[in-house]
């Protein structure tokens, strides 16, 4: 079994520095002992399908859907901007960035994404597609304090780039933290008009 999901990644090296700049700040709101952990900067995605654990020979149906999915559609720009938090800011489980340019596009790609897969036998997402980044998750309980929420409020652009392709990616559990291996990346090769 495989813990899987499909995600676009943040390959910008200038993306993921300016979120790096959100995730000092956002430390330094919740001061020395910060209950947060953070995501390194080279694992910076938006997960479009969560699998689970699946068998390994389920993988290879979850990248065929990828490459259909991603065969039909045209590379896109998308802007992180903004940041947030689950279920809210004043009681944060999961610190985010949020979307700015290509966030219709981005939703269109996860909901075609869902129903190739639904299609190809996984189980539907019952929950609606929130499209973000998360940046970090905090242990259970935390209230956050008023220097957080305000943090939590910047509405600025981290930056942009081209999304390119798809990636279905390995998750790891390990006691540092989640590892993130790409076992399939498959190209957004429609053409615009």
């Amino acid at each position: 079994m495989l813990r899987c999901f499909a995600a676009v990644e943040v390959p910008a090296p200038s993306v993921r520095r300016a979120l790096e700049g959100a995730q000092q700040g956002l430390q330094r709101a919740f001061g020395p002992r910060s209950p947060v952990k953070w995501v390194p900067a080279h694992q910076f995605h938006f997960t479009l399908k969560f699998f689970g654990e699946i068998p390994v020979p389920r993988t290879d149906d979850a990248a065929s859907v990828l490459r259909q999915v991603a065969a039909g559609f045209a590379p896109f720009t998308l802007e992180a901007v903004g940041l947030g938090a689950f279920p809210s800011p004043a009681r944060p489980s999961v610190l985010w960035a949020g979307l700015g340019q290509g966030r219709a596009e981005l939703v269109d790609l996860a909901a075609r994404v869902e129903a190739g897969m639904t299609v190809a036998g996984f189980p539907r997402e019952p929950r609606p597609f929130k499209p973000h980044l998360t940046l970090g998750r905090i242990r259970e309980g935390t209230v956050a304090s008023p220097a957080v929420t305000q943090a939590l409020q910047a509405q600025v652009s981290y930056g942009s780039w081209r999304v390119e392709r798809l990636v279905l990616m390995k998750s790891e559990l390990l006691p540092a933290g989640p590892k993130y291996t790409i076992m399939v990346a498959a190209p957004l090769i429609l053409q615009q008009k």
